[in-house]
């Protein structure tokens, strides 16, 4: 995997650290740009809001990408 991709991941694997059961597992970058992740938010009994679902965490990642990989053009979650 790309380092820009790895620090990118790694930034969201601290914000969601307090989360028990977080996975953010990267799967590849196809050559048309998607890059597919295995994710489960997790939980957190102590911050509930806290949790990133999978549609913000998509989001957020996509825009990070954006400044960060431009090489990723969309960003494809599957269940962990």
């Amino acid at each position: 995997m790309d380092e820009q991709i790895e620090n990118i991941l790694n930034t969201l694997r601290i914000m969601s650290r307090d989360n028990e059961g977080v996975v953010i597992e990267p799967i590849g970058l196809s050559d048309e740009g998607v890059l597919s992740i295995k994710y489960n938010e997790g939980t957190n009994d102590d911050c509930p809001e806290c949790i990133l679902q999978p549609d913000s965490f998509k989001d957020m990642l996509l825009r990070m990408c954006n400044v960060q990989a431009p090489q990723v053009q969309d960003v494809e979650l599957v269940s962990a």
